[in-house]
């Protein structure tokens, strides 16, 4: 014999209301030297493991800072793996975390997820997770390349987050 045994719970109204916080800050991405960020780790045998050949995956661990300056206030680090996800290689699919080391956010975390649409100056992507002060976050984070060069391998990318959190 099986007895079913229901509850019910009443709704636990939330005593906090949702708030907005919009941050802004620059990712350092250094493709070679001694300051490397981005490493390519798997691909396709056989083929030049780069941006845009598919199935190319990279490592990132880049700093984020408060200016456009590589010496400005220290943010944290965007940290994680992408992979070129399109087979003409113009897509990446970001799996990425915001870890923050600043005073204000200290030991909170963004989780970054979506497709990069990365050879174009504006992308966006979608905020799905947070620790932290971060809890219970939902929004979206924009990308703007704002310096490259080419030479030296270096870029910068302005980030925008707009996050509702408790």
């Amino acid at each position: 014999m099986v007895v079913l045994a229901m509850t019910t719970f009443p709704a636990i109204q939330a005593t906090h209301e949702f708030k907005e916080t919009l941050l802004s800050f620059y990712a350092h991405d250094f493709l070679s030297g001694a300051n490397i960020t981005d490493v390519a780790f798997a691909g396709i045998p056989g083929k030049i493991w780069n941006y845009d050949q598919f199935a190319t995956v990279y490592a990132e661990d880049a700093p984020l800072t408060e200016g456009i300056d590589p010496k400005s206030a220290s943010v944290g680090r965007i940290q994680g793996m992408f992979m070129v996800s399109s087979l003409d290689g113009r897509n990446a699919y970001d799996m990425l975390s915001i870890v923050f080391t600043n005073k204000k956010y200290n030991g909170s975390t963004l989780q970054i997820q979506g497709i990069d649409k990365q050879f174009e100056q504006y992308r966006e992507l979608s905020v799905v997770s947070g620790t932290g002060q971060f809890r219970f976050v939902q929004g979206y984070i924009t990308y703007k390349t704002v310096f490259v060069d080419l030479p030296n391998a270096y870029f910068v990318t302005q980030c925008n987050v707009t996050v509702k959190h408790y």
